[in-house]
């Protein structure tokens, strides 16, 4: 059974996130820690997923998978108006799957080096983004609403402990096909400054909220999908990089299934990871990177 959560039909399409006005101006000071996204023309960043997932649908099949996954951004070239063209792949993926005390491994994937592309700016957000074929359909193996590898930060920057509100709509290329759709609200919060994988690195962190939708139409099946999705993240960004070095997030997605026969089926997705930058390639010897093995 392929369980696709929240999605849509569309591959290629724009979303903007807009600051929730709160009648107070940014008050910047010492404590000031600022973000934004700097991918250089030809970068690489290589990433190492390790997930926990819980799969459950009533009345039906219940189960957890623990994921090691490397996926791959480059940035393609960035334009006159420092737009950031990436492509996203996920190069390689294995799955533990645990049913009951059932036990089995799975090391293939139909979304093994499938290329999605997205336009961004400085804090993310999207101005286009396309998948490689959408004729083919497929789904990550984190599902259409695994959170997202490059959040829409945006805004660039805030005291520690100061907070904002953003809220839009964006498509989840990377994640699915139909691509995923989401209507969602966060609230950030700058932390600290902290060292980590021998990096200097600032820290902010999100909740999230929001609903989303799709159709999978086969010749022999139509099912639509409406889910409402919580979550967490935990960014760190690199100081002098201006990329995530490390993020942990966890969402919820409590997703109900409309068939064709009129049965409504109900279920909940929990996702946990941590994804760690492993490997920076740059033509810029500076910007060159690997993480020390352990």
């Amino acid at each position: 059974m392929i369980i696709m959560i929240c999605a849509a039909s569309t591959t290629v399409s724009s979303a903007q996130f807009n600051v929730v006005p709160s009648g107070k101006k940014l008050i910047l000071g010492k404590d000031t820690l600022c973000f934004h996204y700097d991918l250089r023309a030809h970068d690489t960043l290589r990433y190492k997923v390790e997930a926990n997932d819980s799969i459950n649908v009533e009345n039906g099949q219940a189960f957890s998978k623990r994921r090691t996954e490397i996926v791959e951004v480059t940035c393609d070239s960035v334009s006159v108006d420092s737009l950031m063209h990436l492509s996203m792949k996920l190069v390689s993926a294995r799955e533990l799957h645990i049913k009951g005390a059932d036990t089995t491994v799975k090391t293939t994937s139909q979304w093994i080096g499938r290329r999605h592309r997205i336009v961004i700016d400085k804090l993310g957000h999207r101005i286009s983004s396309s998948s490689d074929n959408d004729s083919v359909a497929g789904i990550a193996p984190g599902g259409t609403m695994q959170p997202m590898l490059i959040p829409i930060i945006d805004s660039s920057c805030g005291r520690q402990g100061q907070s904002w509100l953003s809220e839009g709509t964006v498509a989840l290329v990377e994640n699915a096909i139909p691509n995923p759709i989401l209507k969602q609200q966060n609230f950030w919060r700058v932390v600290d400054h902290h060292d980590t994988l021998g990096r200097k690195a600032s820290i902010l962190q999100y909740t999230q909220t929001g609903v989303g939708a799709v159709t999978l139409k086969t010749r022999d099946v139509q099912i639509e999908t409406m889910c409402v999705v919580a979550g967490y993240g935990r960014l760190m960004f690199d100081r002098e990089w201006n990329v995530i070095i490390h993020q942990y997030a966890t969402v919820e997605n409590k997703f109900t299934m409309k068939l064709l026969s009129g049965t409504d089926v109900k279920g909940r997705h929990l996702t946990a990871q941590n994804v760690t930058l492993i490997e920076m390639i740059s033509r810029d010897p500076s910007r060159r990177w690997t993480l020390s093995p352990k």
